[in-house]
């Protein structure tokens, strides 16, 4: 065999594996895609409670998908509750803790949070809401119904909160 043949077959093993990895990949996209997640709601007997939320007196929850190890979303929890201190009738910041298999010691994040920490032990968040964006925040009815989801970085608006 010469050294133009050998070159030409690991040129077609090349070939091959990167369209194997192609077709993998878009058939695990594709049952990504296709499979059913449940609205997002909030029932805190799915979750465990980390540290305890205050009286929410019907307020509106909003809740952060919080993953230890970054940063980003730990800021943007924080600017959340920057930008709706001053608010007359705040939402009740909740931080949910994702993706930690183990039971997190001591969680401190910097800020008061009225809707408490909680620990998705279960995988709530990624497995049955089928979510993967760290940050994400959902608000929450006083009911528990989801109003609406928004990515890290951006204020949720609120129709019973003045901007």
């Amino acid at each position: 065999m010469t050294a133009g043949q050998r070159w030409h077959r690991l040129n077609l093993l090349a070939l091959a594996i990167a369209l194997a990895v192609l077709v993998v990949t878009g058939i695990a996209w594709w049952r990504d895609r296709v499979r059913t997640f449940e609205t997002p709601r909030w029932d805190a007997a799915r979750f465990v409670v980390l540290a305890p939320e205050a009286p929410l007196d019907q307020r509106e929850r909003w809740v952060v998908a919080v993953s230890l190890a970054c940063p980003h979303c730990q800021a943007h929890l924080r600017a959340l509750a920057t930008r709706t201190a001053a608010r007359e009738r705040r939402p009740a910041l909740t931080a949910l803790i994702v993706d930690q298999p183990q039971r997190p010691t001591r969680v401190m994040l910097g800020v008061p949070l009225a809707g408490g920490v909680w620990w998705d032990s279960t995988q709530v968040w990624r497995e049955a809401w089928g979510r993967r964006a760290f940050g994400e925040t959902f608000r929450f009815s006083a009911q528990g119904e989801l109003l609406s989801s928004t990515p890290a970085g951006v204020v949720p608006d609120s129709s019973s909160i003045a901007i």
